[in-house]
């Protein structure tokens, strides 16, 4: 089946090359696609340099990470989609086969990257309820996302969403450590208060949808 490797970007010039590059290498993808969301640098520029399809958004500034997957899935035909985030360091070929492969094999639905951070954060979260997988990095048949209604794909509500989904159809699911991942964090990204700012409201953004889809789960059925 066709596999597209989907990239939302805003203003990551610095650093997409360094993603596009091993997706394109690998064997298991078919096109590496950049939503460019509005970004307000040469990101659009860089990834059409680095060889991937660019999508971009109008909107100055950015319309949203979950407005941009929802955009590139209608970009492209593909059965299997994966998701890619734009401050990936040191992402290497078996990280993109640790996501990727279950799902190509028929071994999942879908499959999420579980970064390996330091005291085991994500994997404790991941222990205490499955909806708190909210790793970037995932791939899934396309009629999963498609599933998801779009008062879901607000900011970084959508990763939630899918994890909710899956959950309530008891579709199988797969989360795979990818060691040695990390991601540029936002402070050094965009300065410490303006960081710190995006950073809250990506954590508000995530314990708002949690509480959501317990009382929207018939948006589900």
């Amino acid at each position: 089946m066709k596999t597209t490797a989907i990239i939302p970007a805003l203003n990551e010039e610095g650093n997409i090359a360094n993603v596009i590059k091993p997706l394109l290498a690998s064997k298991n993808i078919d096109e590496v696609l950049v939503v460019d969301d509005g970004s307000t640098d040469r990101t659009a520029e860089i990834s059409k340099q680095a060889g991937a399809k660019v999508l971009s958004l109008p909107k100055k500034g950015g319309s949203g990470k979950g407005n941009a997957m929802r955009k590139a899935i209608e970009f492209t035909d593909a059965e299997i989609i994966a998701f890619f985030d734009a401050d990936l360091i040191g992402l290497e070929q078996r990280h993109i086969d640790l996501v990727i492969k279950p799902v190509q094999e028929g071994k999942a639905e879908m499959c999420v990257g579980i970064r390996v951070r330091y005291g085991g954060l994500s994997e404790f979260m991941l222990k205490i309820d499955p909806l708190l997988a909210i790793g970037g990095e995932r791939a899934m048949k396309r009629e999963i996302f498609l599933k998801i209604p779009e008062k879901f794909m607000q900011g970084f509500a959508v990763e939630t969403a899918l994890n909710y989904y899956c959950q309530i159809k008891k579709l199988p699911v797969v989360h795979n450590r990818l060691i040695g991942l990390k991601v540029i964090i936002k402070e050094k990204k965009w300065g410490f208060w303006k960081g710190f700012r995006n950073r809250l409201k990506m954590i508000g953004q995530m314990i708002k949808i949690r509480f959501m889809l317990k009382e929207l789960k018939n948006n589900f059925k």
